[in-house]
C-alpha cells in the first residue's frame, strides 16, 4: 500500500476570481482529483485560496509541482506536509461564497461541495481567516 501524505498550502489568485472562474476550477479540479484518488479540500476565502490534499505520496508531490508552476497562482506557501496513516477528508470539496447556490442548480458538482468535514483546529482555516 502507498504511503500517504498530506500537504496544505494557500496561495493568491494572479486575477480576480470570477464566479464563473470559480465554476471552472470546481469542475476541474474535482474531475482531475477524483481520477488520481486524492481527497481535500480547497477553500476560497478573503482573495486567498488554501487547499489541503491527501493521497499518494508520489501523486501528492506530482500535483504539488503543477500547483507551484500554476500561473494562476502568486505567493504560493507551504504550510505544512505530513505522513498520515489514514485520510481525514472522504473525498475532494470546494468551499466558496455562493457554493451553496452552485449546489443546487449543479447537481453533477453537488457532491464536490456538499458535507465539508474539515478538522476542528486545522491550520489552513487560521490561515485563512487571519491573514495566515
Amino acid at each position: 500500500m502507498p504511503q500517504l501524505i498530506e500537504l496544505t498550502y494557500v496561495s493568491e489568485p494572479t486575477q480576480n476570481m470570477s464566479f464563473l472562474g470559480l465554476m471552472r476550477l470546481l469542475y476541474h479540479s474535482y474531475s482531475n482529483n477524483q481520477a488520481l484518488g486524492i481527497t481535500g479540500a480547497l477553500i476560497y476565502e478573503n482573495n486567498k485560496f488554501g487547499q489541503v490534499i491527501e493521497g499518494p505520496e508520489k501523486d501528492i508531490q506530482a500535483l504539488w509541482q503543477k500547483i507551484q508552476k500554476d500561473s494562476r497562482h502568486k505567493n504560493v506557501r507551504l504550510m505544512e506536509t505530513k505522513l498520515i496513516t489514514e485520510r481525514s477528508f472522504s473525498k475532494w470539496t470546494m468551499v466558496f461564497q455562493g457554493s451553496e447556490e452552485v449546489a443546487k442548480s449543479l447537481p453533477e458538482v453537488s457532491v464536490a461541495i456538499e458535507d465539508v468535514n474539515f478538522p476542528v483546529g486545522h491550520p489552513l482555516l487560521t490561515a485563512l481567516r487571519d491573514g495566515g
